[in-house]
């Protein structure tokens, strides 16, 4: 699925508001993957897993998008982003847990991860 807004080429591509458009793009890239990751849990054991991880993706998703809505510099807009972030690193631990029960092979581990990975970088250059 493609992102809605794209800023390559564009003026403003690395204004504040392109870095939170980077950030939200990044966070919905990986949480499309990590969603569909936890679709294929074929085992019984792993639907509380996977539940868990759509309920974190969808909590740092929300609180990303209450950081992006605030225009401006706002105590709230960073403990948003804070919790967008802590909830993609608690998310890993849950990815990890289903790799080593084995609901979800090692290629498609690393490849989700990458994209977590581009995601927190997005957040953490937005908390510096």
């Amino acid at each position: 699925m493609d992102a809605v807004i794209d800023l390559a080429g564009r003026e403003g591509a690395d204004t504040e508001t392109g870095r939170r458009v980077r950030a939200f793009r990044a966070t919905d890239h990986f949480a499309l993957a990590a969603y569909q990751t936890a679709r294929t849990f074929a085992r019984p054991e792993g639907d509380e897993l996977a539940r868990e991880i759509r309920r974190a993706v969808a909590r740092s998703g929300g609180a990303l998008v209450a950081a992006a809505s605030v225009v401006g510099d706002d105590s709230g807009a960073r403990r948003s982003l804070e919790t967008a972030h802590r909830g993609l690193l608690e998310i890993r631990y849950f990815l990890y847990l289903a790799r080593r029960l084995g609901l979800v092979d090692l290629k498609r581990y690393r490849q989700v991860t990458t994209l977590q990975d581009a995601a927190l970088r997005e957040l953490a250059s937005l908390l510096t």
